[in-house]
Parts: structure tokens; C-alpha cells; sequence
């Protein structure tokens, strides 16, 4: 929204003071219509659209107060700004509990009106930013705790939903904090295994004497400490999913007993002298090049083949910029679960997140949001209250990605991951998938060559 082109009704008796604010606002590049009636000027909303109005707090027909009641029924979303020679702290705090954004005193310094005027339309911009950006949300791909809207990510998605039915072994690669674990538990839900359990494993958090004896479990009196026998995890997994992030972090014994299961579909716990076949996906993930360990001896090529028949990289948030806005909006749902007066995130903040490079990707978003939410005022997450990384933020008026160009680019990868699953849906049949999307053949079969997705691709 830009703010100079926003529509004002100006609501006052008195018809100097409505020619001094038409005047004074006018001059910002405003469009006024005045009204000096209450009725006349309810009649006004009611048929024609209003950013902002202007009310006086006295008036014949009714007050302000009333007014503003009677408006928002009809537009619960106009905002308005009290005015009047007749200011009083009562006044003040019943126009601001009936939802109004500023109250000012007649008389008043054209500095001061503009200043209002524009923190008002600036509100009013961006609840209608965050309102346009949720119903986005819901048309975009929303797939359990995956939000994207950019095509490297529609791609993913549709790659783990080709292999979910597999049990072939799996190998997620990409930087720390890009949401491997998110995509592991997505393919598990894809997958018949979906009703059995998903065990995953942080192998960094276990030091390497433990880690063996929480993967494979260990019998009764096996070493020291061991009091009784044990299941280990990935007996517990049986029949489901097992997933192993930092895998390039365990020991080369272990990686030994890995391969061993990979081979045989058998682990044998710490002191047994039989194994035990299971049946589990083991899906694998690491931040490091499993490649240069092998070079340098620090992990085996074996194991490496069997773990990568599939693999998924994940790509940065610098990369896939215009997922910000909806992870940022994820989060925020999230923590309005828990909240009386839901929060929302400054324009020009939001702005700033999607220039930012993310080096500690969706993980440190979502720590920076929710730590600005515990630190915001007025339900308003503004680039202040983001600690930790606007001292980074480079404060320029344009950047690589423009804003207009984001929408550009959400609308784009919202058609393309649209009509893919509608052909992965369909098995390729472009009749019945444009019947099931409404929309008619010629134009899919446009779609499909605009974003050069081949038919036969999609055929079983």
C-alpha cells in the first residue's frame, strides 16, 4: 500500500476545520472527501472505500464516539483518528478502546496532524498486509511445519513425496538450521509408515561411548553400569522411520554397525551374541561433505553409497528469500495461540528480515521472532525488537529483492507447485488434472510448458 495514494474521510462540523485538514493533508498527496454529518459520512463508508477517517469528538447528530462504534460495523478495518477542541484524558482512552489509532487536541500543529495521520496510515497498512499475507498462506503449500513459496523448495516437497514409499535409505544435506529434521518427519508422514513411530536421533549430543549402546541397546551385565538390559533406538523405530542428524559427527566403529544394518536389516545389541532383524527407513542428515571426510579418512565410502541413494540438499534462507514472509507468519500464528491480542510484524521490518542473509537460517529466524514478541510493545514486532541482528541489517531503500518482485515471485511458485501436484494427483492425465483445478485444458497445458514441467515426468 502506498501511503500517499490513501483515501481520508474527514468527519467535522465545523466547516473551517475541514477545509484547514483538506488543506494540510492534501498537500501529502491524500485523497479527501469531507463529510459534516455523522449519518452523511456513515453513508459514505458504507459505499465507497476509506483508508482513514478524521472524527470530531463533538458533534450534533451524534458524537464521535458513537460514530466510530456505528463505522466499525459496517468497516471493521478503516482506522480512525480523534479530533477536538474539547480533549480530555476520558475522551482519549474511550476512543482508543473503541480501536481508534491517535487522539489529538484542537488546537493542533500541521506538524503534528501529519505525523499522526501518517502512523495511522501506516497501521492501517499493515494489518491489511498481514491479512493479504494469511490468506496467501493458506493458498500456498503448507504442509505440516513446511511453509515455502519458493521453487527450489516446491521441488523438494515433490521429490519426497515420489520416495516416501520407498525404504530405500535417505541422505539430507545442507547448512545447519535449513530444517532437515522438517523434511525427514515429512517424508516419514507421506509414507505407510506414517502410523508407526519416527525416532530421531541428535548423534552430537550423545558422546561416542553412549552413542552405540542408545543406537543398538545392549544385554543385562554387557559393561559396567549395565543393571539390566536395554532396547535401543533403533529397535524402537521397528516398522517406522530412524532419523540420524550430523551423521558425519559419529565414530568410524559405528559407522561400521551402520553399514552392517544397512546390508543385512540386522543390529545386534552390546553383549548379545544374535541379532535382530528389523524393518526401518533410516534417513540421514549432516551439515558437513561427507565426501572431503572420506579423503580424509574420517568417514567410510561404503557407508557413504548406502546412504545416499536418495539425497535431498536443502538450500539456504539466503537462497530462498521469498519463504521469509510466510515462515515469519508461521511463527507468529504460532505464538498467538498464547496470546489474548494477537501480534503482527511491522511492514518495514519484514521488509528488512527478507534482505537479511540468515546465516543461522529458519532456526535463527524463528529464535529472533520469538524472542522479538517477548520484547514487543503495542502487539507489534518492530526491527528493534529483532536482537542479534540489526546492527546487520544494511538500512537501504532498495535492495537484490525487491518487494514488488517478491509478489511477483510468490504468485509464480504458487502456480507452479499448484499445478505439479495437481499432475502428480492425476498420474499426468492433464484432462482430469485441469477438470479437478478449474481451470481449462488449453490454459494448463500453458502452464505446464511456462514452467517446463513435462507430462510424461509425472506418469507412473
Amino acid at each position: 500500500m502506498n501511503l500517499s495514494d490513501s483515501r481520508l474521510l474527514i468527519l467535522d462540523d465545523e466547516e473551517g476545520m475541514c477545509k484547514l485538514l483538506k488543506s494540510i493533508l492534501s498537500s501529502e498527496g491524500y485523497e479527501i472527501v469531507i463529510s459534516k454529518s455523522p449519518i452523511n459520512a456513515l453513508e459514505l463508508i458504507s459505499t465507497g472505500h476509506f483508508d482513514l477517517a478524521i472524527v470530531d469528538i463533538r458533534m450534533p447528530e451524534m458524537d464521535g464516539i458513537e460514530f466510530i462504534k456505528r463505522a466499525m460495523r459496517i468497516k471493521p478495518r478503516l482506522g480512525f483518528v480523534m479530533i477536538s477542541a474539547y480533549g480530555s484524558i476520558g475522551n482519549a482512552v474511550d476512543a482508543i478502546k473503541l480501536g481508534a489509532l491517535d487522539y489529538i487536541s484542537k488546537p493542533f500543529d500541521k506538524e503534528e496532524i501529519k505525523i499522526s495521520i501518517q502512523k495511522a496510515l501506516e497501521h492501517v497498512s499493515l494489518v491489511k498486509e498481514n491479512i493479504r499475507m494469511k490468506r496467501e498462506l493458506e493458498q500456498l503449500q503448507d504442509i505440516g511445519q513446511v511453509r515455502f513459496a519458493s521453487r527450489q523448495m516446491s521441488e523438494i516437497m515433490a521429490f519426497a513425496r515420489k520416495i516416501a514409499e520407498s525404504s530405500l535409505s535417505v541422505l539430507i544435506t545442507g547448512e545447519s538450521g535449513t530444517g532437515k529434521e522438517v523434511i525427514s518427519r515429512y517424508i516419514h508422514e507421506c509414507s505407510s509408515r506414517k502410523d508407526q513411530p519416527f525416532v530421531p536421533v541428535q548423534c552430537t549430543l550423545l558422546p561416542v561411548n553412549l552413542l552405540e549402546s542408545e543406537l543398538f541397546g545392549f544385554k543385562k551385565g554387557a559393561f559396567t553400569g549395565a543393571n539390566e538390559s536395554r532396547t535401543g533406538l533403533f529397535e524402537q523405530a521397528n516398522n517406522g522411520t530412524i532419523f540420524l542428524d550430523e551423521i558425519g559427527d559419529i565414530a568410524l566403529d559405528i559407522q561400521g554397525k551402520l553399514l552392517r544394518f544397512l546390508q543385512d536389516r540386522e543390529i545386534r545389541r552390546i553383549g548379545e551374541s544374535k541379532s535382530v532383524t528389523l524393518n526401518v527407513r533410516l534417513i540421514s542428515a549432516t551439515n558437513k561433505n561427507l565426501e572431503n571426510l572420506i579423503k580424509e579418512k574420517e568417514f567410510r565410502e561404503d557407508l557413504y553409497f548406502r546412504l545416499k541413494v536418495f539425497v535431498i540438499h536443502i538450500p539456504p534462507l539466503r537462497e530462498r528469500k521469498e519463504d521469509i514472509p510466510y515462515l515469519v507468519q508461521h511463527f507468529i500464528n504460532e505464538i498467538n495461540k498464547n496470546r489474548e491480542k494477537p501480534l503482527e510484524i511491522e511492514t518495514k521490518c519484514m521488509k528488512q528480515l527478507i534482505t537479511y542473509d540468515w546465516p543461522g537460517n529458519i532456526r535463527e529466524l524463528k529464535n529472533s521472532i520469538e524472542s522479538g514478541a517477548v520484547i514487543s510493545e503495542n502487539n507489534i514486532i518492530t526491527l528493534d525488537d529483532i536482537i542479534g541482528i540489526r546492527e546487520n541489517i544494511q538500512y537501504e531503500t532498495t535492495s537484490d529483492l525487491k518487494f514488488k518482485d517478491l509478489k511477483s515471485s510468490i504468485i509464480e511458485n504458487f502456480e507452479r507447485s499448484y499445478i505439479t501436484q495437481m499432475m502428480n494427483t492425476h498420474k499426468g492425465a492433464i484432462s482430469s488434472a485441469s477438470r479437478d483445478s478449474g481451470i481449462d485444458r488449453k490454459t494448463f497445458w500453458q502452464l505446464l510448458k511456462k514452467y517446463g514441467l513435462e507430462p510424461e515426468n509425472f506418469k507412473e
